[in-house]
């Protein structure tokens, strides 16, 4: 292979590395967070590491001078690569309108299906060899090889896949308050654009192949300014976004303008929704700190649907944290009542979402602390419910140590008598030694697998005094206390 041939293959090669370290670091968040833009944006980069591969072994083949061959890689990657802008558009929508449920991704989807069949049913032209790699083109009525216009309908049609996601991108841009969720969603516009003109030129060779040293690096240039935009560094994200406690005051506002309208009572049927399944009632509920360990095949979401409709039917606030599209985000977010902060990674500063729904940075526990505080001053009287799901995403995400801690912080803070807060743990997703370490923080314990819901430990104990703010964090059903 000549030595430009040689140049081409460690250039693609470097690109293959790249793309698929992007593909795995993202498919790990994923399996952390379960984020779905993670999902959509990891499969994005696999697809583009894909024609990198398909490239290498086009060269190969121009060097052996099999012409088939390297017309079969070339359909080949360009399936590849086109197939990554349809990840594109599920990704943009996941992160910029996460209840649209894909549904804008059906245009590009059907854009894909013609540009593979222009791909595969008309046979392309070699249009020459340059740096020991075969170009291909296709028929075009500006440009030669002329005849049906397959590169201006290719070109359209690109065109159609990069318009949605790059829209979406620079309208989070527009209205973002927050400046580093402007300067991110920007970059992953202003990235997108770029690689969606080059790689469109890369597909259809629609301008000459001569220039191609010009425009692959810019499919390159673009995909790494998206995941730049998406993946910033902690330390650059803190110094863009300026003042730090503009986040605190959000938090604040958002907490406080919460409790400004009292809960309505939803039915007297569900008053004790939760608490007959263990033989109490609602007063003996209230004030306990419970482990909510489940089997991920049940349907416990149900359970946490039964809680909040108690909370509900007593006219007791619930705040929720939870991530955007969990099961139990699903089950509850109709309830304008209920109050979740959604706990992601694409946010460096709380962000309201909307009326009843503020993101959280993920990695920052001592902002959830900062929020638990929050929400007991702005409702210093009466009850509060707290549902926390999931422990097992902490777990994941920082660890034993570290959740540990803020754990027992978190269960000294919510010790009043009126605070009734249920934590849920996957009991299918750690150790033994794990698991019975974070039992020690609670003296409430119930689990729900394939044989229905159990009670581990919840004392019959008497019922807790409401409402009394000088008596002791630890009497009564409160976690910690002596029975």
């Amino acid at each position: 292979m000549a030595s430009a041939g040689y140049g081409t293959v460690y250039v693609l090669g470097g690109i293959t590395v790249i793309f698929l370290v992007m593909h795995i670091r993202l498919m790990q968040r994923y399996s952390k967070t379960k984020d779905k833009p993670n999902l959509y944006f990891g499969i994005t980069c696999f697809c583009f590491a894909l024609p990198a591969i398909l490239g290498i072994l086009i060269a190969a083949a121009t060097t052996v001078d099999n012409l088939p061959l390297a017309t079969l890689f070339y359909r080949s990657s360009t399936t590849a690569g086109v197939s990554a802008y349809v990840f594109l558009n599920m990704f943009a929508i996941a992160l910029a309108k996460p209840d649209e449920k894909m549904r804008g991704a059906w245009i590009a989807f059907i854009s894909f299906l013609v540009i593979m069949f222009i791909v595969w049913a008309f046979n392309p032209v070699a249009e020459g060899v340059i740096g020991g790699t075969t170009e291909f083109t296709l028929t075009s009525t500006y440009k030669w090889p002329y005849g049906l216009p397959l590169i201006e309908t290719i070109l359209a049609l690109m065109v159609v896949m990069a318009v949605y996601p790059i829209s979406l991108f620079f309208r989070i841009a527009k209205d973002a308050k927050e400046r580093i969720i402007k300067m991110k969603s920007l970059l992953m516009g202003v990235g997108l654009s770029v690689a969606a003109v080059a790689y469109s030129i890369e597909v259809t060779d629609a301008i000459s192949y001569q220039f191609m040293p010009v425009y692959r690096p810019m499919i390159f240039v673009g995909c790494l300014t998206m995941l730049f935009g998406y993946m910033m560094p902690e330390r650059i994200e803190r110094i863009l976004a300026g003042r730090a406690p503009l986040g605190a005051e959000s938090v604040e506002s958002f907490v406080e303008q919460f409790f400004v309208h009292p809960v309505g009572p939803t039915t007297q049927s569900q008053l004790n929704a939760f608490s007959k399944n263990f033989g109490l009632n609602h007063q003996q509920i209230v004030g306990r700190k419970i482990l909510f360990e489940f089997d991920p095949k049940s349907h416990y979401e149900k359970v946490i649907q039964d809680f909040s409709a108690e909370a509900l039917a007593n006219v007791e606030p619930v705040v929720v944290f939870t991530r955007r599209g969990s099961a139990i985000h699903s089950s509850l977010n109709e309830q304008k009542a209920v109050k979740f902060f959604c706990l992601t990674q694409q946010v460096s500063t709380p962000k309201e979402f909307s009326e009843n729904e503020m993101l959280l940075p993920l990695n920052d526990t001592s902002l959830m602390l900062d929020v638990f505080d929050k929400t007991l001053k702005a409702h210093p009287q009466g009850n509060i419910n707290v549902i926390f799901d999931s422990l097992s995403d902490l777990l994941l995400s920082f660890g034993f140590e570290k959740t540990y801690r803020f754990m027992r912080y978190a269960i000294e803070m919510l010790a009043s008598p009126r605070n009734t807060t249920v934590f849920l743990l996957n009991q299918n997703a750690h150790d033994s030694k794990v698991e019975s370490s974070l039992r020690g923080l609670f003296s409430n314990q119930i689990f729900l697998g394939k044989d229905g819901i159990k009670t581990l430990k919840l004392p019959k104990a008497q019922v807790s005094t409401v409402g009394t703010e000088k008596e002791s964090p630890k009497r009564g059903l409160g976690d910690g206390g002596k029975k």
